[in-house]
């Protein structure tokens, strides 16, 4: 029987479900001299919003599947997206910056919220439940055992497949 990292798809699901939630506010601030200063903000912008976000969601759903099916390469569609969260929440993909002269100056910010707080949380998760499916096959020379990548059954050294599991024996 196949073993299911159900840990790794909580988290690949949470991450998926982040991508809806606020990731960032944009807000900007005028100031101009003897007419005053004025303060804006957007509001919230969600995950799916940006083609980023698009692409966190596409590789959340496939490090999904990946970990359901015991690939043990799935720990790469975490990384991707903790990369992609750590870019936005350090500023990598946005735009922002300030403009001054003598008689005024306008400034812009984009802060990210919590939706992006959780994107980046669920992605580490999944790496570390994902990278312990990635060892490989242990033999013992002594009595000719092998151990299977995925479940960690025993098996014989010239098996081709675990009968445990059903995964290759590589």
């Amino acid at each position: 029987m196949k073993k299911v990292n159900y840990i790794a798809l909580i988290a690949a699901g949470l991450a998926a479900i982040s991508v809806f939630l606020p990731w960032v506010e944009a807000s900007s601030s005028i100031d101009a001299g003897i007419f005053g200063s004025h303060n804006y903000s957007t509001g919230a912008f969600s995950g799916i919003q940006f083609s980023e976000g698009i692409l966190g969601l596409l590789a959340a759903l496939a490090g999904g599947i990946m970990a359901f099916k015991n690939i043990r390469w799935a720990f790469i569609a975490g990384i991707f997206n903790f990369l992609n969260g750590l870019g936005y929440m350090l500023g990598w993909f946005q735009s922002g910056g300030s403009y001054s002269n003598s008689y005024s100056s306008v400034s812009s910010s984009i802060d990210p919220l919590f939706g992006l707080y959780i994107f980046l949380i669920a992605s580490v998760v999944f790496v570390i439940f994902t990278l312990k499916d990635f060892k490989k096959v242990k033999i013992s020379e002594e009595n000719e055992i092998a151990f299977c990548p995925n479940c960690g059954a025993k098996v014989e050294k010239e098996v081709k497949f675990c009968q445990e599991c059903g995964n290759e024996i590589v």
